[in-house]
């Protein structure tokens, strides 16, 4: 029955907006044309803002610059705006039904934005000029450094990356309060849920990426998302021109990564483009615990903490995306039909805890998912926008753990009387994950947008265990999402949207009917269709300072690996329930340029988050997770970033952010008032910041050289890794405070043909640490070497 009253639900909100469409479409009047393209002296400039003045009439370039301007005829001064450059003003006319072609060359400004930092500021102005509370991140200007996705995050205001160890260790990222898979990641708009632990955003270079798109609280119905603490969307190269982009870099603990970007259009419209990535990593650097093997009795003892290296967590993994289609069609600005292979192959040195260490455990794992893409803009009538894209994965993952023996972290071992250092086991798991994501948009008058958006998945998954006689369960979860919204842009000053969303998910797995992983299963189903909504808007007071807010009621469904488990070490709970939550963010941006050559960059922000059912993560003694629902949670925060930048030289700055994450539920299983009431969400940082300097020399020595010189400072408050009110475990219930220095040197050559560049992290070489205290590597060094060509298509 919610079937079916969700599906009229979308057929008669459907068929109201096909019928403004299409009586809308009378209305307009603009018959003529301006069609070119937007470049600077050395390329082509995506995203560009044209328009003409005083009206809103506007479009922007495409990722090969060009653009198409429908406007009515008559006398306009046409122009052009981009971050860092001059605007472009020219007085044209036109005649009813006339094309015009106007080729556009813009001119820096002096006071243009250094290159490598991360700031609110983007190129893609559609996203700052929202209500939403987003960035984006340009990844093309920081493709010379050796920095991964998760690293470039990690600077955001807001952001926290967490990572378990090394190079591809498990990583999660903390958002505004919430961590985890409470965010979700998105690679061009398609979930990453289904793409397995051969593609952790830590492994991810900035190669591949054209952009980063950080949404904080609300998130687009575009994206399809049932996400409380927000969105992260990793825009892949869209470019139609000619180009090669490969790097390659080596590090210490024997780290290799190298990548390969290729795209090439042809006249007739047949574009290919690939993407390849590879990372190796000994991961053997050293850590320092207290706890380890006594083999003459087979005990642990408690020792004076002492230094060991890593012996077994050496990872490998590549990646390769290729895609292939036509663009610029009259049927399709853009089909592609891509295929994404990842492989992994990881040693497994310790579980979730220190304490716990392995010498034999690994997984493997292999992705195989191919992809289609369509997109069409004024589509049967103009403004009428379609997009639409598909995604199957199938990920096996086999978890390997047979050896009879417990380990020390000195490498040596005693046997045990049953096989398996954790749980004996042999298991191949296959996930099978499909997405179907559809939008449609249409602007009326330039001040209306309404837009219908529908994102389909299914899981599922096949277990079997070789070493194993419990009996395997399928597993099996489907999700639709449909998003109506509708936006108002009056003016420049200020726009407002309004959206609604339906959620509804089927779950079916196996649940612990004894609640102690005894092994006894029943199977457990159930369906949920639940609805959320929300408004957001902004506002410029002058054209410097800008206000934005933004509310929702939403949901969060929950994902596979908190459902099913991952096979390993983390334990799936069919029945646990999805979470919902009320967010409202406020924020306030100020960028102001004086005496031409002076930038202030300031943004603050206020976080409110009220959520039921909270899914947190927890681990056991034993070093396994798993995830429970906290009845209410309170979160309140806020963060601050200010930036000083002085023409395109020199850049310093910094931001804070706190985040208040409470629990509020009074009753507890064992008694009346439970003595964890307001304590803080445990293994999660909740004070943080970052500071960076930059320094860029222009024309060194040659015309077209260049050296970059950054520095950059991360700080985070000491954290508590468990309940405050389980007292009696002393100084090992926190995570110490941690302050961590990197640095690096770019020097690029002809117009960053050649680029060369060196990094050290950890400068100090201090103990740092993550989740539950895991350790991470200390001071590493590495150099990186890239190769760029790039020629514009006409």
């Amino acid at each position: 029955m919610n079937k079916i009253i969700a599906f009229f639900k979308r057929l008669t909100i459907t068929t109201i907006l096909s019928s403004l469409f299409f009586c809308t479409y009378a209305q307009n009047e603009r018959n003529s044309i301006i069609r070119g393209t937007i470049r600077n002296e050395e390329s082509v400039l995506e995203y560009a803002v044209v328009f003409l003045k005083d009206t809103q009439i506007s479009t922007n370039s495409d990722e090969s610059g060009n653009f198409i301007l429908r406007l009515p005829a008559g006398k306009h001064i046409l122009c052009v705006s981009y971050v860092g450059y001059q605007t472009y003003e020219k007085q044209i006319e036109i005649k009813p039904n006339e094309k015009q072609i106007c080729h556009i060359q813009l001119k820096k400004e002096n006071n243009s934005l250094s290159e490598v930092i991360v700031e609110a500021k983007s190129p893609v102005q559609r996203i700052n000029e929202s209500a939403y509370n987003a960035i984006a991140i340009d990844a093309k200007v920081l493709r010379n450094t050796n920095m991964d996705v998760a690293q470039v995050l990690d600077r955001v205001t807001g952001i926290k990356i967490r990572e378990d160890g090394g190079v591809g260790s498990s990583t999660q990222i903390n958002l505004n309060g919430f961590t985890g898979r409470h965010v979700k990641f998105f690679m061009d708009g398609i979930p990453l849920d289904g793409s397995g632990d051969g593609f952790p955003i830590n492994s991810i270079p900035l190669g591949v990426a054209e952009r980063i798109e950080v949404y904080k609280g609300v998130v687009p119905i575009e994206f399809g998302a049932d996400a409380l603490g927000g969105a992260i969307n990793i825009v892949t190269g869209k470019s139609t021109n000619t180009f090669v982009d490969a790097s390659y870099s080596y590090g210490s603990f024997n780290t290799h990564k190298s990548s390969l970007s290729f795209g090439h259009t042809l006249k007739n419209g047949l574009t290919m483009q690939l993407n390849a990535y590879q990372n190796y990593s000994d991961n053997d650097y050293k850590v320092k615990v207290k706890e380890y093997l006594d083999l003459d009795n087979g005990q642990q003892l408690i020792t004076k903490p002492t230094w060991f290296r890593r012996f077994h967590d050496r990872y490998h993994n590549e990646s390769v995306m290729a895609k292939v289609g036509v663009v610029k069609k009259n049927w399709a600005d853009r089909l592609m039909f891509g295929i994404i292979y990842t492989h992994e192959d990881a040693q497994i040195q310790n579980a979730n805890i220190m304490e716990i260490v392995f010498g034999g455990k690994k997984r493997k794992s292999k992705n195989f998912a191919p992809t289609v893409e369509y997109e069409k803009r004024n589509l049967i009538v103009k403004n009428l926008n379609l997009s639409l894209s598909a995604r199957y994965d199938r990920d096996r993952t086999n978890n390997i753990d047979t050896l009879a023996r417990q380990y020390s972290w000195t490498g040596d071992y005693v046997n045990k009387t049953t096989q398996g250092e954790a749980d004996r086991t042999v298991a191949e798991s296959i996930d099978k994950s499909g997405y179907v994501t559809s939008s449609i948009n249409y602007k009326i008058a330039d001040k209306h947008l309404l837009s219908l958006s529908n994102v389909f998945s299914d899981f599922r998954r096949d277990d079997k265990d070789e070493a194993s006689t419990k009996a395997t369960t399928d597993r099996k979860s489907q999700k639709d999402i449909f998003g109506f919204s509708y936006k108002f842009s009056p003016n420049e000053k200020w726009n407002a949207l309004a959206f609604v969303k339906n959620y509804y998910t089927y779950v079916k797995g196996p649940v612990d009917t004894t609640k102690n992983s005894s092994g006894r299963y029943a199977i457990y189903t159930k369906d949920y269709n639940l609805t959320g909504f929300g408004a957001a808007a902004t506002y410029y007071f002058l054209p410097s300072i800008q206000a934005k807010m933004s509310f929702e009621k939403t949901y969060r469904l929950p994902n596979p690996k908190e459902l099913f488990g991952d096979g390993s070490l983390e334990k799936g709970r069919a029945d646990i329930n999805p979470e919902n939550s009320k967010n409202l963010n406020l924020n306030l941006l100020i960028n102001h340029t004086f005496n031409h050559h002076h930038t202030i960059s300031i943004e603050t922000g206020f976080i409110y988050r009220d959520i039921r059912d909270f899914i947190k993560r927890e681990i056991d003694n034993k070093g396994y997770g798993g995830s429970i629902n906290l009845k209410k949670v309170l979160g309140i925060g806020g963060e601050f970033e200010a930036h000083y930048f002085y023409k395109n030289n020199f850049s310093f700055g910094g931001n804070l952010t706190y985040q208040n994450m409470r629990n509020k539920n009074k009753v507890s299983v064992n008694d009346p008032l439970s003595n964890i009431y307001n304590d803080r969400i445990p293994n999660i940082p909740y004070f943080f910041g970052n500071a960076d300097v930059n320094y860029n020399f222009h024309d060194l020595l040659v015309r077209g050289n260049a050296l970059l010189l950054t520095y950059n400072m991360h700080y985070v408050h000491k954290f508590y890794k468990s309940w405050q009110g389980n007292r009696g475990q002393g100084a090992n219930i926190s995570v110490p405070r941690q302050i961590s220095h990197d640095a690096s040197v770019t020097y690029t050559l002809r117009d960053s043909k050649y680029n060369i560049a060196f990094e050290v992290r950890n400068l100090t070489d201090k103990l740092l640490y993550d989740n539950y205290s895991l350790q991470k590597p200390g001071r590493s060094f590495s150099v990186k070497f890239r190769y760029l060509f790039f020629k514009q298509n006409k």
